[in-house]
């Protein structure tokens, strides 16, 4: 491959500079660069203390990704593996998995976590990626401005404003995975405002069983949404927002599904529909009383239904929250807002599962201030906490603080130290997992086992408390760095321990008066901790007007501790996350119709999982055609013909899937 980029380097050495487009910004205009999501205001990238990644638009267009958790590999720290076609798993310094829940997802200020089991179904989280301004990610607590589920970081997809996306967009895409069709539309609302809809429809592919054969595992989603801006039309100090999104998804895949038999099997492969719909709408309105003062107030409502093999999870959430930024006085620069978010599930369970209750309301009250205190001209103190509280856990406190050293205009220095909280999430509050006996082929079972979870009110949730250590320095225009440490300290991670009245046989006592039915109750526990550390490294180097080569490396080291016997799955985390991982993008403007990218990932092995470490190659090649009229060719683990990525113990019934390497073409029309 260098070979090659060193032979076109040279037969286009001669392009002048005034013929090539600037593709991305340079490092320094990268430094520059507005971030909102670190203090809730505007600020730029090297003022921010915090290990923050910004990956813009330009960034998402030229690495080939169809989704947005495939480009979400480009940033440092964080963990991305794909488990099948629909499926997968991301995480932010560990504790990986389908399931995971200490990462806080918001797409436009919209939470899209599922308080079910507290995680993200990244199958459902889509747009037009050429509609995303930008993906900020702050690797660390969050807690503090975004409240509890924030314990490891938070991705903040932001997409852009309805002035910036004019005009006429319709693109194809086809390979031999996937097949995309995507359609919007800008206009002008009158003198002050603009708008934009969209539809989008997508056909991913069946991938390949780890142990060979038809994955059956393949995924349909058709979507639609809009949104309108505008001002006030008296003094333009009034912003206004409007959106919405509904979407439709149908996948499948396969699952063993455990039944307890005499003598065996205990369990049989099924196969498994999943079927989601949902909808959304999003209101924002922001005055701004001076340069350096304003006051937001936002809204949502959120639906969400979901239909597979276990149970079917069907939830309507309403959010509203307000935020106040007072004008600087004197060394203090301060931010309050406050919330409220209001929940109501039904849960349809299955002969395998049940829920003691199937429909439950949930209402979360928060408030946070933050002050940014000036020391001196170079030293600043950021102080600020969040307040929450829910039905779980009661009241809690996630308090923050930030020093910082603005050594110079191009250099910058800072630490940290917060406390976030992880809130139960149903699924540790009230599940009850039925499993059958009875002879193999024989009569019907005629003894029932269920494996239930009961609640307990002493369970607090998991902490972590968590310090860290960055410096960002502008070497030249052309050259930066970032580079941040961590240490993480959690406790009361949660654990199942058997829980049985005295006299009991082998952990099963009868249920009622029916000698042929046993229960097994397992209460949520803490009785796990881990310690966590790491650092992660980024660079980048604007080499030539035409070439910019950017590069970033993360180190995990994960230990976990089970202080007590009788627990389930204490340990597994520690084995579910790469301790090492690195990438480097080169992306080059051949010419002023030409552009070539050039992505580069490695990830170390999950040894304990069979998951071996994996080296993978995605390139691209764009064509402007003509004005408005592009075609990218792109290649994905063009290394490889097929990736075993992830195993997942925290939905360890999901058959192991390897992924196919991909081919495509898209074709946009911009008119």
């Amino acid at each position: 491959m260098f070979a090659i980029v060193y032979m076109a380097c040279k037969a286009f050495d001669a392009v002048a500079a005034d013929d090539v487009d600037n593709f991305a910004l340079s490092p320094e205009q990268l430094f520059n660069a507005t971030v909102t999501s670190v203090s809730k205001s505007s600020q730029k990238l090297m003022d921010a203390p915090a290990a923050v990644y910004v990956l813009t638009n330009e960034d998402i267009m030229r690495s080939g990704a169809t989704s947005i958790p495939e480009a979400l590999r480009l940033v440092p720290g964080v963990q991305v593996a794909r488990v099948n076609a629909n499926s997968w798993a991301i995480s932010i310094r560990g504790f990986n998995g389908t399931l995971d829940d200490k990462l806080l997802v918001l797409i436009d200020g919209r939470t899209v976590y599922d308080p079910l089991f507290s995680g993200v179904y990244w199958d459902i989280q889509d747009t037009v990626l050429e509609d995303i301004d930008r993906i900020e990610v702050i690797r660390g607590p969050g807690a503090a401005l975004w409240g509890a589920n924030a314990v490891n970081g938070v991705i903040n997809i932001i997409t852009k404003k309805a002035a910036d996306t004019q005009g006429n967009l319709a693109s194809t895409t086809y390979g031999n995975q996937d097949g995309i069709v995507e359609e919007r539309y800008g206009g002008k609302l009158g003198d002050n405002g603009y708008y934009r809809v969209y539809g989008k429809y997508l056909d991913r592919g069946n991938e390949r069983l780890d142990s060979g054969g038809n994955a059956n595992d393949a995924q349909e989603e058709s979507r639609g949404g809009f949104r309108a801006d505008w001002k006030g039309s008296d003094d333009a100090r009034d912003d206004f927002t409007f959106q919405g999104d509904a979407y439709n998804s149908g996948a499948s895949q396969y699952r063993f599904q455990s039944i307890f038999s005499l003598p065996g099997p205990h369990s049989q492969l099924v196969p498994e529909d999943l079927d989601a719909h949902g909808g959304n709408m999003l209101g924002r309105w922001t005055r701004a009383y001076s340069d350096d003062s304003k006051f937001t107030l936002q809204s949502y409502v959120d639906y969400t239904y979901r239909d597979q093999l276990l149970l079917t999870d069907e939830r309507a959430t309403f959010d509203i929250d307000a935020q106040y930024e007072f004008p600087q006085m004197d060394r203090h620069k301060i931010i309050i807002g406050g919330g409220y978010r209001y929940s109501r599930d039904d849960l349809t369970g299955s002969p395998f599962i049940t829920f003691t209750n199937i429909g439950e309301d949930t209402s979360i009250y928060s408030s946070f201030i933050q002050d940014k205190i000036t020391l001196d001209p170079k030293w600043f103190l950021t102080l600020g906490s969040k307040f929450e509280h829910n039905p779980y856990i009661g009241f809690v406190a996630e308090p923050d603080a930030r020093l910082q050293w603005q050594i110079d205009d191009g250099q910058m220095a800072w630490t940290s130290a917060s406390h976030a909280v992880r809130t139960p999430s149903r699924l540790e509050e009230d599940l009850h997992i039925i499993q059958v006996a009875g002879s193999a082929g024989g009569p019907p079972p005629t003894v029932l086992t269920s494996l239930d979870t009961i609640a307990n009110p002493g369970y607090n949730g998991e902490e972590v408390n968590a310090y860290e250590l960055g410096y960002r320095k502008q070497w030249t225009p052309k050259v930066s760095t970032d580079i941040a440490g961590f240490y993480n300290a959690y406790h009361g991670l949660s654990t199942s321990t058997l829980d049985v009245p005295p006299g009991a046989i082998l952990g099963l006592f009868v249920v009622g008066t029916d000698p042929s039915r046993f229960e097994e109750p397992f209460a949520p526990e803490g009785n796990a901790w881990a310690e966590t550390y790491g650092v992660e490294t980024t660079a980048n180097w604007r080499a030539l007007d035409t070439l910019n080569l950017s590069a970033s490396h993360s180190l995990l080291v994960m230990t976990l501790h089970d202080n007590a016997t009788g627990t389930l799955g204490a340990l597994a985390p520690e084995q579910q996350s790469p301790k090492y991982e690195a990438n480097l993008h080169a992306a080059w403007d051949v010419s002023k119709d030409v552009t070539y990218d050039a992505m580069f990932y490695y990830t170390s092995a999950l040894t304990n999982y069979l998951v071996e470490s994996h080296t993978r190659l995605d390139m691209r090649v764009g064509w402007r055609i003509m004005d408005g009229l592009e075609f990218d060719l792109v290649g994905q683990d063009l290394l490889d013909a097929r990736t075993h990525e992830f195993v997942s113990p925290t939905d360890g019934h999901v058959l192991p899937v390897d992924i196919n390497r991909s081919v495509y073409g898209k074709l946009t029309w911009k008119f």
